[in-house]
């Protein structure tokens, strides 16, 4: 949203991996409701034998596969300006296999932003791996959850 309010949106291309399908497709069918657009247009996706994107595609979610399949043809991300890794906690082999390309990629590209993100995540771990990136920590809320039984719904009300 930053890039956008200041016109720099138009430079900004971010792909933010995912480690499943259907976790790309749904995450991204959700932010582009939420930002009022037509999924293709500037938010899409990319999986395996499937997508959704456009020329005008600045945010594109997609599986680490095919992230790494990219950096097979695209060794340096041209024009990528951020990685977006979600869920790192859900580590697998194509998972740390892309933290060390990326980790060798960074000195070459050092205007590439990269962002791991979890809910469960061990930050000091990648904090260190990655020769003491910064780590932002956003706390989660809990809510009560109550359970309401629909036959003491006129109780309740009154």
């Amino acid at each position: 949203e930053s890039e956008i309010e200041s016109v720099r949106g138009a430079q900004c291309s971010i792909i933010c991996t995912q480690p499943r399908r259907m976790s790309a497709m749904s995450v991204s069918e959700r932010v582009a409701a939420e930002r009022g657009e037509i999924l293709g247009e500037m938010v899409g996706y990319k999986v395996r034998l499937e997508g959704m994107r456009g020329r005008d595609t600045h945010l594109l979610f997609c599986t680490t596969g095919i992230l790494l399949r990219r950096l097979l043809v695209d060794r340096s991300l041209k024009g990528v300006t951020h990685v977006i890794v979600d869920e790192i906690h859900e580590r697998g082999m194509n998972e740390d296999f892309l933290l060390i390309v990326l980790k060798d990629l960074l000195p070459c590209r050092p205007e590439l932003r990269l962002i791991l993100m979890s809910a469960t995540l061990d930050a000091e771990l990648f904090s260190s791996y990655f020769g003491g990136a910064p780590m932002v920590h956003i706390p989660g809320f809990m809510y009560p959850i109550q359970t309401r039984f629909l036959e003491n719904i006129l109780e309740m009300t009154g």
